[in-house]
């Protein structure tokens, strides 16, 4: 690849890293010079980010078209009601009163809860699976989940009030860590792919 078929990508790489840096150092500096043009990197951000959802968008409805088409019902259902709520996003209010409201607050809204709860059970079942209860780590993400799952039942919490503080200081403390570091780790592995590429 010659020099000047290389400038786009070189130039895209330090825009990138100059962006990334400069919103990082923000986190550590809140109230110094950085945090104006943090502010108004963060808010390109979200509007890339929203040009980033209708392309995907569109690409759903790309991909899942031919099989409508042929009456599949997985994709049927996925245009329908991906269709219904774009459309209820329109109208007067969003989602926070009328078609919208009612479709978040009786469809949307109790979807996602659904997830949320079978998300302990894929985790359980992920442990058995793939970890093993005599080994250190298993044995403690065996635990966390059990008492992170027995301080979210309402019966038990009433009697033993011990155990939502118990999850509380789980999700707020260890959990929580682990997530930072999940993510910091995520963000160097892809400023390490940028340089090697």
């Amino acid at each position: 690849m010659s020099p000047t078929e290389r400038w786009p990508r070189w130039l895209a790489l330090v825009v990138a890293f100059a962006a990334g840096a400069l919103t990082f150092a923000n986190y550590f500096f809140p109230q110094s010079f950085l945090n104006a043009p943090a502010q108004a990197l963060l808010k390109t951000a979200v509007l890339v980010s929203g040009g980033a959802l209708l392309l995907a968008a569109f690409n759903l409805a790309r991909r899942h078209w031919p099989q409508a088409r042929q009456k599949d019902a997985g994709s049927l259902l996925l245009l329908g009601g991906f269709a219904v709520m774009f459309a209820a996003g329109w109208f007067p209010g969003g989602f926070q009163r009328g078609v919208g409201g009612w479709l978040y607050h009786w469809m949307l809204a109790p979807g996602m809860a659904a997830v949320f709860a079978l998300l302990p059970i894929f985790l359980a079942y992920a442990l058995l699976r793939h970890l093993s209860l005599r080994d250190a780590g298993g044995a403690l993400l065996f635990l966390g989940l059990v008492a992170v799952l027995l301080g979210q039942t309402p019966g038990l919490i009433s009697r033993i009030p011990f155990l939502a503080g118990m999850r509380h200081d789980i999700l707020i403390a260890p959990a929580a860590a682990a997530f930072r570091g999940a993510l910091m780790g995520v963000a160097l592995a892809a400023i390490l792919a940028l340089f090697r590429k």
